[in-house]
């Protein structure tokens, strides 16, 4: 049975699929600790599957956020993110800040024969980002019900191999509701080099499906389904964090952004007070 002392060490890949710096695996940091992320993500696109009118060039996309999470007790996790962007549609800009709070009732690490965590989370979009298109939020708040469930299997003194996912349950002040969900399996050599492959889903209950690129307002009332596939590393270079490397593609797209491709670079911090 391994200290949590030891997961705190391994777990400094714990960083979320693109668009959202909050935290999504199954395995919690060491009490009292607080893992800092700042992401960015470079993405474009040449098609909103049925936008209306269709775009004439190249949609860019550039999204900077940072992230803060936080174990007051081994159960308890808190987290929050604030995201900025600047695209085809936007100038520079505040997009969304959002809080998340989840806890632990299992952990393979201390023995059980998987972990699972439940959490809620609430994000706030303003408005001007609710009209461009690249932005995934579906209105000014948006809430989520999510667990995630997860096991690892050892090699010598830390982990090897890692299969978990998530799924949610999210509704907006506005619209109709949506699910999501995310499949990740992750591999540790040396406990420096970590490579992952990840897929996430994404399917929004609105009556619409046509989206008005020039008059748009969130996807709260659009019957929108997405899948991403993506690739990641990351290196852990001892105390001073880890880097990582993402790259996603949509290879499944309906009411919106279609054949995206995204480009994630971030950098984890955990530290103490």
């Amino acid at each position: 049975m391994r200290s949590r002392s030891l997961l705190a060490r391994c777990l400094l890949l714990v960083a979320p699929i693109w668009g959202s710096a909050l935290e999504l695996q199954p395995w919690f940091g060491d009490c009292l600790e607080f893992h800092f992320l700042g992401s960015y993500v470079y993405s474009y696109f040449d098609r909103v599957q049925r936008g209306v009118p269709q775009l004439t060039s190249t949609f860019h996309s550039n999204l900077g956020y940072v992230g803060l999470d936080f174990s007051p007790t081994p159960e308890w996790s808190l987290d929050t993110d604030l995201q900025v962007a600047q695209t085809t549609q936007m100038e520079f800009n505040f997009r969304s800040v959002a809080l998340q709070a989840r806890y632990l009732w299992l952990d393979d690490i201390i023995g059980d024969p998987l972990s699972l965590a439940t959490g809620i989370n609430g994000r706030f979009t303003n408005t001007a980002s609710l009209h461009d298109v690249s932005c995934p939020s579906h209105a000014n708040f948006d809430f989520e019900l999510n667990f995630s469930l997860g096991k690892e299997w050892d090699l010598s003194d830390c982990w090897a191999w890692r299969l978990w996912g998530f799924g949610s349950v999210g509704h907006a002040n506005k619209g109709s509701p949506w699910v999501r969900a995310i499949v990740a399996v992750e591999t540790n050599y040396d406990d420096r080099h970590k490579f992952a492959f990840t897929a996430e889903g994404s399917n929004g209950y609105g009556r619409h499906i046509t989206v008005h690129t020039d008059h748009f307002n969130g996807y709260a009332k659009i019957r929108q389904k997405s899948i991403d596939l993506g690739i990641r590393y990351g290196y852990r270079a001892g105390v001073w964090g880890t880097l990582r490397f993402e790259y996603m593609r949509r290879v499944l797209s309906k009411s919106c952004p279609q054949n995206v491709n995204a480009f994630l670079f971030s950098y984890l911090l955990p530290f103490s007070l």
